[in-house]
């Protein structure tokens, strides 16, 4: 039996204001906007959709109406403008809002929780010649076809280039597009990911949220490249005498933080609404009251604060108290995040107790960015500097106005941490030493 598109897009928008985002609101404004809009012109046409009709197929009757670029716009990534892949007006981001609308809070794959044989803490591997070297890349998913124009020759570069590195272990900070959907985890992640010669790890994101975590839990965490490594769970650590590298979830517990998972949360406090919500902080504080005298490094997908490219503004965000929170007896850390479509390094921030976090942007894995303005004057605040931004073109094929895409090479030695970060040429962009 058919309904009305616009009795659909009228579900979908009593769901969304439910949420709230505490920093990014306009975005929130508009996609509410532009849905109306797109409701009351269905509405106006009469347009059917059939019984059980997929985000998909919902989405590209969407797309077809006056307003469909404009809701693709909303909900999607507000880098480049067009109508290409990871574009401003691409519509699969509008079937993204749809599976996150479809799968809701109870179509979420269980968080889980390590238990008997299943411990999250492994060793720190060295190489022969005394050193470990992790190649980490964030925002990468976006499939390597090189038939294809960007992104996916940038992706497929930026593997190519990890690989000449030789790295250990190999991360990824997270989003598998569009939706984190099982045959995209296999076409657009597993496909080409360039795993480490000991290991690889891979975080949890928002985008691989959208459909429950299904394609993240139950594929990417399934496969050989993975399974040993992270044992079925979607945070980790690894150890040795000098350093801590702690990978966290900050996407499972964000459904209630904000729209979309924009704003991400180590944990759910309210037990009602998730009984295993305190599970993941719980161990974290276990983890860091055994090894917290050690140097130690964080991972999440989410970011803890960003700074605007033309205003250089400050947008601090939820986790940021969260994290912080919890490594307030660590003296010295680093902090490395994605979700942000850039790569920044910000100046170190010291706290009141003369501890420090080093805190780094590497969401620059494969989508279309631009490069930031040359004057960094502008940007941060009395707290938060930044020390280095990308402000070249890739110059590379593909749209000419896009900055490059790349990564960042960790080199642990003793107590030493190297930082290199390299772009889809493999040109060393920016080094801390």
């Amino acid at each position: 039996m058919a309904g009305f598109l616009s009795d659909h897009l009228s579900n979908v928008i009593s769901q969304l204001t439910l949420f709230r985002n505490t920093v990014d609101s306009d975005k929130r404004r508009n996609l509410l906007t532009t849905l109306r809009q797109a409701q009351q012109e269905a509405k106006d046409k009469g347009i059917t959709i059939a019984e059980g009709a997929s985000p998909k197929e919902v989405a590209a009757q969407i797309g077809q109406l006056r307003a469909g670029d404009a809701v693709a716009e909303a909900m999607g990534i507000r880098e480049i403008a067009g109508t290409g892949d990871y574009e401003y007006f691409d519509h699969h981001w509008i079937e993204s809002a749809l599976n996150y609308y479809q799968t809701g809070r109870d179509g979420r794959v269980d968080f889980p929780i390590a238990t008997g044989t299943i411990n999250p803490v492994k060793p720190l591997v060295t190489g022969v010649d005394g050193t470990t070297r992790i190649a980490i890349a964030g925002d990468w998913g976006t499939g390597t076809d090189p038939a294809e124009k960007h992104p996916y020759a940038a992706a497929r570069a930026v593997a190519d280039q990890m690989t000449k590195k030789d790295p250990h272990y190999t991360i990824h900070l997270g989003d598998v597009y569009y939706s984190g959907l099982e045959d995209e985890e296999c076409k657009k992640f597993l496909r080409d990911w360039p795993a480490g010669a000991i290991g690889s790890y891979a975080l949890n994101s928002n985008h691989e949220m959208y459909c429950g975590g299904r394609g993240y839990f139950n594929v990417l965490l399934a496969d050989p490249m993975f399974k040993k490594s992270q044992q079925g769970l979607s945070y980790f650590a690894l150890t040795n005498d000098f350093w801590l590298i702690v990978g966290l979830d900050s996407a499972y517990f964000a459904y209630e933080q904000s729209l979309l998972y924009e704003e991400g949360s180590l944990f759910e406090p309210d037990a009602r609404k998730q009984a295993n919500g305190m599970v993941q902080s719980l161990w974290l504080a276990k983890l860091l009251k055994e090894h917290g005298h050690k140097r130690v490094i964080i991972l999440t997908h989410h970011d803890g604060f960003d700074v605007h490219p033309v205003t250089g503004k400050v947008s601090r965000k939820p986790l940021y108290q969260q994290v912080t929170a919890q490594m307030a007896k660590v003296h010295d850390w680093w902090w490395y995040w994605g979700h942000v479509h850039g790569v920044i390094a910000y100046q170190r921030i010291f706290f009141d107790n003369n501890a420090a976090v080093t805190a780094r942007c590497i969401g620059h894995g494969a989508i279309p960015y631009l490069p930031f303005p040359r004057d960094l004057t502008r940007l941060g605040d009395g707290t938060v500097r930044v020390q280095w931004v990308e402000t070249d073109l890739a110059r590379n094929g593909g749209d000419s106005r896009r900055a490059p895409n790349g990564f960042l090479l960790l080199t642990l030695k003793g107590a030493e941490l190297h930082e290199e970060l390299y772009d889809e040429r493999g040109r060393q962009r920016w080094s801390n030493f």
